[in-house]
Order: structure tokens, then C-alpha cells, then sequence
């Protein structure tokens, strides 16, 4: 399952890497943040400020022109962080590797702004015990999953080097495959620096013809899978169900989404069937949000709305988050977290086929 997932958020990576007209750049950041303290169990924790460093490996495309994949300058790659979390003997510290995309806007200018997106995998050194580490409520297991979004003003110093100053909101949490399972919010101050292996092409690309511009209306059809873990005593069941999404664009980056979710809640059922409660599993929802699409890779934002749930144990509305990759002519992977308000809920995995008007 983990691996499938960290399959999913890499992949676009190693597409891209391969395309001709990209130069390679390496990187590092240096962070620092505040932990939100979204539920008064981890309130004693949450005083704690995390910080560390990553190291990038990426590839920027240098064309001329604007494609389809790639209407704007973006840099895509890998990156290996390291999280200190200020507090070694209960929270102990993180190594992340993720996947990221960072379009950029106003990049023929000397100064302009990017917004990397990373997703993948975290190990942890510190997790809860009922008796060594009672505390910690944050991490349930020791591979969980790790989300981050930022923005940053970039500065070059020159033709091969970049100086960054911004901020980014990392999200560390095993997607409810293993209690306890509050989760780890924490926003950044990053400072960073990219060097540039051959000199970079920082003019404006020639603008999409109005043939190449993406003005669509699609229907994309998911089906997706994972696993969580039901306590007392500890049982790790199967999740899935199907999710059907009508999206417009509003330009080429923009996508206005509304859909619908149906989930078989294998949790609930088995949380219930110990209690000796019977209760129907299936749940069925309605959603709305905004994707922003870079080419191939799109984030997804998504409010949802449970209109069939039985003896629900979460709240009414729901937010999901995803990390979505074209892999081929119609067919998608993504990687999808939801959460209850700042709780994560649970991770999985989906694969998707689109239909276009």
C-alpha cells in the first residue's frame, strides 16, 4: 500500500525528468516552524518548534515555447527533508522523501514567486506506546504519510543561482492505517538557495495557441482503495469505493469540480460490529472545489458533504485533498488524503479513467 502510494507521487517526477529541453538544478532550504495545536490531546506536545533542512534534485523545462504538459516554467524533482521536532524524547524526528512540481510565475523577471507542492512518505523515530510514550498522539506509526504546500519570492543572484525566502504548511499523518492517529500540522519559514547545472533560459514562453489551450469539460471516473485500523483490539481492515468528478476549466490552470464520492466504510462497520451495533457501510457524498492543473499534475481541493451516512463517527462535512497525475491519453493516479476538520481521516490511492466532451 505505502509503496503503491509513494509509486503514484513520484511517477510524474521520473516522466519529466526524461523529456528533452530540461536542465538540472540541485537545492536546499533551511526551516523552521510552530506546531498547530488542533486538538487539546496533543495540546501539551504542540509548544514544541520544528525545524531542519531538505536537499533538492530537480529538473526545470528550458523550451521557448508553451505545451500542453508544461504552459508555464516549472521546476520538478525530488527532495529529501530532515525534521527536528524540538522535543527529542517524545517526538523524537522526521525523514521525508517527496515528489514536488513548483510552477513559476513572472520567472523572466529577476525577482518572481513559485509554489512547490510536495508529496511522499515520512519515517519516524519517536511514536506513541501506552507506557514509554503515552504523549505523543500525533504518530501512530513510524512510516506515515507527508504532504507540504508553500510559496516563496525568488531572487537571482545570477545565471546559474537562486535565492528563496518563503513559507510553506506540512502535513505529517499515516492516513488512519495505524492508531493513535491525530496527525502533525505545522506552517514554515523557509530560507533556501537552487543552483543550476547549465545556464538557464528565464525568457517568457511563447503563449499556448488557442488550438493548444485546455477549455474542457470532462467527467473522470476513480476507483481507489486503501486500509485503516479499527482499536480494541487493533484490526487493520480494507477501504474503497468509486468517485465521479465533472470538472470545467475555467482557463488553462484553473478547474472548477463538482462530484460525487460512494464509499464502502469497512471501518466503521467492524467499529460498530464489536459493540454489537449493526450498521450499513455504505456512505455516499457529494463534492465541490478547485483544481489547479500544471500540465499534467493537478492539486485538488475538495469540500465534501455526507448525505448518506449511517451512525456517522466523523463530522458532516469533509475535506479532501489530491495530488492527481496523467499517465496516459485518459488514464490518472492520485494519491488523496481526507480530514475532519484539521484531523486526518484517512489516505488512499485511485486510479481514473476521463471522458471529454
Amino acid at each position: 500500500m505505502r509503496f503503491s502510494a509513494l509509486s503514484s507521487v513520484v511517477f510524474f517526477c521520473l516522466y519529466t525528468a526524461v523529456q528533452a529541453q530540461n536542465v538540472l538544478c540541485v537545492g536546499g532550504t533551511l526551516y523552521k516552524g510552530n506546531i498547530i495545536a488542533h486538538s487539546k490531546d496533543i495540546a501539551n506536545l504542540a509548544t514544541a518548534n520544528p525545524f531542519g533542512y531538505t536537499l533538492s534534485l530537480a529538473w526545470q523545462n528550458n523550451r521557448d515555447k508553451a505545451t500542453a504538459a508544461s504552459p508555464i516554467r516549472a521546476r520538478r524533482g525530488f527532495r529529501f527533508a530532515y525534521t527536528h521536532f524540538n522535543n527529542p524524547a517524545q517526538l523524537g524526528h522526521a525523514y521525508h522523501l517527496t515528489a514536488f512540481t513548483e510552477p513559476m510565475l513572472g520567472s523572466s523577471k529577476k525577482c518572481f514567486f513559485s509554489f512547490p507542492l510536495d508529496a511522499g512518505i515520512s519515517y519516524l523515530t519517536n511514536i506513541y506506546h501506552p507506557v514509554h510514550n503515552p504523549e505523543n498522539l500525533f504518530f501512530g506509526s513510524s512510516i506515515s504519510f507527508y504532504l507540504g504546500i508553500g510559496a516563496q519570492l525568488n531572487y537571482k543572484l545570477g545565471k546559474h543561482s537562486l535565492a528563496m525566502l518563503g513559507a510553506s504548511y506540512q502535513h505529517i499523518s499515516n492516513g488512519g492505517i495505524k492508531m493513535p492517529n491525530k496527525g502533525m500540522n505545522f506552517p514554515s519559514f523557509t530560507l533556501g538557495y537552487t543552483y543550476y547545472l547549465q545556464e538557464v533560459n528565464w525568457k517568457d514562453l511563447e503563449p499556448l495557441s488557442e488550438k493548444q489551450r485546455l477549455k474542457t469539460k470532462a467527467l473522470r471516473l476513480f476507483a481507489f482503495g486503501s486500509f485503516k485500523t479499527v482499536p480494541n483490539p487493533n484490526t487493520l481492515v480494507p477501504m474503497g469505493g468509486l468517485q465521479l468528478l465533472f470538472s470545467k476549466s475555467l482557463n488553462t490552470w484553473h478547474n472548477f469540480v463538482i462530484g460525487s464520492e460512494l464509499l464502502y466504510n469497512t471501518y466503521k462497520k467492524e467499529w460498530y460490529s464489536k459493540q454489537n451495533i449493526p450498521v450499513h457501510a455504505w456512505e455516499q457524498s457529494l463534492q465541490t472545489g478547485y483544481e489547479l492543473r500544471i500540465g499534467n499534475t493537478s492539486l485538488m481541493l475538495l469540500l465534501g458533504a455526507e448525505l448518506l451516512n449511517e451512525r456517522r463517527l466523523n463530522h458532516f462535512i469533509y475535506q479532501r485533498y489530491a495530488l492527481v497525475q496523467k499517465v496516459g491519453k485518459n488514464v490518472y493516479l492520485a494519491g488523496t488524503l481526507k480530514a475532519n476538520a484539521h484531523v486526518a481521516d484517512i489516505f488512499d490511492v485511485r486510479i481514473g479513467y476521463q471522458f471529454l466532451k
